[in-house]
């Protein structure tokens, strides 16, 4: 392999105040330590190392599965970063040319920007590459890029120099490139002289600028060096992918009234000519084909919508549901693990679970299927050309056959013939008041 990788996800994640590790909180529905990994795993040539805590031990199994190539390290205690490098350098069995250094809690980093500079660091011959940005806020926060003659020669962490102040305020993102070989060589002339006795990665670059080694950094866009250390982070990390996410689509020409209020899950696929409402929300495995309309507040969760259809207002469709060309999903209308034929029409205010309905069917508003016994759940199928009147309740297991006609408000508990009409008979009663 000419490239390691080594992932740092190993941290307390103290300030989130959460019993779940900080790099599995989520942006976007995945994890941000998935978003890493899916980054490092898709650069060529590469072998990827996780620095995990034991905090994470127990999820090794689940990251595995997902990642069957990368190799675990364990950093029993958590001295820096390091003291982290050192422990995938134990374990890295892979010769590689040069290292990058990725945090399992940066998870915007773009393999675009991974790309650049890695050009950068070879075009230059480069020995250390820190990869630089220019903080739009808090600039006090991060390590701050200490020249001399114009050479990179240290960085200094604010809460051990808070003096020191660059001329550019260019800031240090964590993020680097090493030569593979000098960096084992010199991992272990990092002290820990500092406020936190901790080992900073961030030292090394004064131990190559001091043996003369070439060291240099790469200035990238600040927003993908964002990190997390608490649920406010979380929350602009979130707020930031969003924005990158929509600025996508609007660029695949998907319409959106106010972007703003649209919220997209990191696997959302939307065709062409696609017409998005205002607050709508978009859970994970959501497949939106050419034409569709989306209206306001609609909810959809691992959903495939085929073309052409009009969904919402206020519809929620989730579990697997798959709409085909055509149909209408209108508002106050709940979908669930059912298939939803062309040419269907469900309008208004209804409940359709576990069912599959064919082509060309109308159901009437407040029609629901009842397919939950107080045990389990039932299939409930209904042909083609079917009319189903409104607030009909179709008791699960049911068949109706095609071309068969409900009447408003009956029960059906019985599976129903081909071409059938089934209706409820009620009798007025009149009562004289007077007495």
């Amino acid at each position: 392999m000419s490239l390691s990788i080594i992932v740092l996800a190993a941290g307390k994640g103290s300030r989130m105040l959460s019993s779940r590790p900080k790099v599995l909180h989520e942006v976007g529905n995945y994890p941000m330590l998935f978003h890493v990994l899916d980054t490092a795993t898709s650069l060529k040539n590469s072998n990827v190392n996780l620095v995990i805590s034991k905090s994470l031990l127990a999820f090794r199994q689940e990251i595995k599965k997902k990642y069957p190539n990368i190799v675990f390290s364990l950093q029993e205690k958590q001295n820096g970063t390091a003291d982290a490098v050192k422990c995938a350098l134990k374990t890295n069995q892979s010769y590689s040319k040069k290292t990058i250094i990725l945090y399992g809690d940066t998870p915007l980093i773009s393999k675009g920007t991974l790309q650049k500079s890695l050009r950068s660091y070879d075009s230059k011959k480069l020995d250390l590459c820190v990869i630089s940005m220019m903080p739009k806020q808090n600039k006090n926060f991060y390590g701050k890029l200490k020249f001399q003659k114009n050479r990179l020669v240290s960085i200094v962490e604010q809460v051990d120099n808070k003096e020191i102040q660059s001329e550019l305020d260019i800031c240090n993102s964590g993020i680097m490139i090493i030569n593979s070989k000098k960096l084992n060589e010199n991992i272990q002339l990092v002290g820990n002289s500092n406020y936190k006795n901790e080992f900073y990665l961030t030292d090394l670059v004064k131990v190559f600028s001091q043996q003369h080694f070439l060291v240099d950094h790469f200035s990238c866009v600040f927003e993908e060096t964002l990190g997390v250390n608490n649920m406010k982070d979380l929350m602009l990390v979130n707020k930031e992918f969003q924005i990158k996410k929509r600025n996508y689509f609007l660029d695949k020409g998907v319409f959106m009234q106010d972007p703003d209020t649209v919220y997209f899950s990191y696997d959302t696929k939307i065709g062409i000519n696609v017409k998005i409402q205002p607050n709508v929300y978009f859970g994970k495995s959501v497949i939106i084909k050419d034409g569709v309309t989306l209206r306001s507040f609609s909810y959809l969760d691992n959903v495939k919508v085929h073309e052409n259809v009009i969904i919402g207002p206020f519809a929620r469709i989730r579990d697997g549901v798959e709409i085909e060309q055509h149909s209408k999903v209108g508002n106050f209308v709940e979908l669930k693990k059912s298939k939803i034929g062309k040419d269907v029409k469900i309008s208004h205010l209804s409940y359709i679970g576990d069912t599959t309905i064919k082509n060309s069917c109308n159901i009437g508003a407040g029609a629901i299927t009842c397919n939950y016994d107080g045990i389990k759940k039932h299939k409930t199928m209904i042909g083609e050309n079917c009319f189903i009147g409104s607030n009909s309740s179709l008791v699960a297991p049911l068949k109706i056959k095609k071309g068969s006609l409900i009447g408003a408000g009956t029960v059906v508990n019985k599976d129903v013939p081909d071409g059938t009409v089934v209706y409820r008979k009620s009798e007025l009663i009149k009562k004289n008041k007077k007495k």
